[in-house]
């Protein structure tokens, strides 16, 4: 199974992109967006350079995209 997500300005919410994918950050949600913004800000505004920004994107994703991410459980009808 795969899980993408979009970086940048005009993507949606890392917490909208997780729900798409039939998860959740849960109460980390508001932590990832803060960092996931920072990350973005610093780059647009050129505080880190394009190769620096992809290896932390990379970073970010395996430490704390994935490790955060929790499986959205699913209401059943009984």
């Amino acid at each position: 199974m795969t899980i993408e997500f979009h970086h940048g300005a005009l993507s949606d919410s890392y917490e909208e992109q997780a729900n798409a994918q039939g998860f959740t950050f849960g109460d980390k949600a508001e932590f990832v967006e803060k960092v996931g913004f920072g990350l973005v800000t610093a780059h647009i505004h050129g505080c880190i350079t394009d190769s620096e920004y992809n290896k932390i994107l990379q970073r970010f994703q395996r430490k704390i995209l994935l490790k955060m991410l929790k499986r959205m459980e699913v209401e059943h009808d009984d």
